[in-house]
Formats: structure tokens, sequence, C-alpha cells
């Protein structure tokens, strides 16, 4: 068997991370997506030049991130990437790496999801407006239950972001939820403030429903402005 194309492995970090990076750059220049089919553990050998087990641990490391998974007696697959689920998982670290206060978060949410909500009205789709209004539903069913409430909330602001039909304001989002999720925690807990914000949601999907991106994205700043008085 003729030995594959070489894949350059950089030595700047430990070889195990550094065999990691060079497997994300080979399928990206190769074009692989989601469900193809990886050269086999023998020939990644020879093509990265690296002894089995720092392989077999990088792979470990991108089967940790999501990038490819190993099918017993099959092979090794690239997986279908899910960057907002990715973004997501990492989040928490947000908050404490970054050093991100109260003000700083509400600050973004009022340009980032103003201009999410002005562009789910442009572009969302009758599967968008399903979702949203499912959501909408189980924040209505769950308004007496804080953290249940809290759980169909950050769903209807993904889903939001995913009706803008642009996948970035999804992973955007997905990096900040748990951020959300935890500022929502810190409200005084009155089902009269739940309400409150769930009539702003109404508010909110009304508009998307019209395709009106103005009042889509004003009666977005006036929830993120009425989130900053409950807190």
């Amino acid at each position: 068997m003729a030995i594959a194309e070489p894949i350059p492995v950089a030595r700047r970090e430990t070889l195990v991370e550094a065999v990691a990076q060079a497997l994300i750059r080979y399928i990206a220049a190769q074009g692989l997506h989601g469900g193809d089919r990886l050269p086999s553990e023998r020939e990644l050998v020879q093509m990265t030049g690296a002894s089995r087990l720092p392989l077999r641990e990088a792979l470990c490391v991108l089967k940790g991130l999501g990038v490819v998974e190993v099918r017993h007696g099959k092979g090794i697959f690239v997986k279908h990437l899910d960057m907002a689920a990715l973004f997501g998982m990492l989040s928490p670290l947000l908050k404490t790496q970054a050093a991100i206060d109260v003000h700083q978060l509400f600050e973004a949410r009022l340009h980032l999801e103003g201009s999410v909500a002005e562009l789910a009205a442009a572009n969302r789709r009758p599967e968008n407006l399903l979702a949203l209004e499912e959501a909408l539903a189980e924040m209505r069913s769950s308004v007496r239950s804080r953290r249940s409430y809290i759980e169909h909330d950050m769903d209807f602001h993904q889903e939001l972001a995913r009706s803008t039909g642009n996948p970035i304001f999804h992973v955007f989002m997905s990096s900040i939820t748990d951020l959300l999720a935890e500022l929502q925690l810190r409200y005084h807990d009155k089902v009269e403030f739940r309400q409150s914000a769930l009539s702003e949601h109404e508010a909110i999907l009304a508009a998307v429903r019209n395709g009106d991106s103005g009042a889509a994205r004003e009666a977005m700043r006036r929830h993120i402005l009425g989130a900053m008085e409950r807190i």
C-alpha cells in the first residue's frame, strides 16, 4: 500500500496537541464533512509521523470536542460539528476567565439580540415560527416553575438566533446561554416578573411572525431593558 501524503505536525505544543491540530487542519483542507471517513489509524501514524499512542490520545481529544467519532470495526469518522453545542459547553469558562460582569452582559445583549430579532423577522421560516411558538407555550405552562421557565426561555432565544438564517448568531447565543440562565437565577423570584417577561416574549414573537424587523428589534430592546430592571 502506498503511503498517503504526509500531514505536517507543528512542534510548538505538546505532541498530542500538535497532532490534534494537524488532524483538524487535515479535515479542513480535505473538505471533509460529517459522516466522511478518515484514513485508518495505521495510515494516520504514517501520515503524521507520530507513534500510535500520541495519535490515539489526539483522537481522544477530538472525540471529546465532538470533531470525530470512532466506530468499532468501521473506522474513524468526522462528526457533524455542532458549533453551538461546543461553545455552549465552554460558556461557563467565559464568566470565570473573561471576568464578565452583569452590565457588560446586558450591554452585549442589547446590541446582539436586537440584531437577532431584527434578522429573525426578515428571515424566519415556518419551522422556526413553530419552534418559537412551542417554546413560548412551554414558558406559559411553566411560569410558576422557575428553573423550567428559564430552560424554555433559553430555548426561545436559541430558536430566535436560528431564525436569522445565519448560524454564526446561533453560535454567539450558545456561547452566553449559561450566563443568561445564571443571570435569571439572580432575579428576585416573583411569578409576576416572569409573567411580565412572558408578555415581552409574546411581543417579540408577534413582530417576528409579522415580518416586522423594526418592531422585533424594539420589542427585544424593551425586553432586555425590562430584564435589567428586574435583576
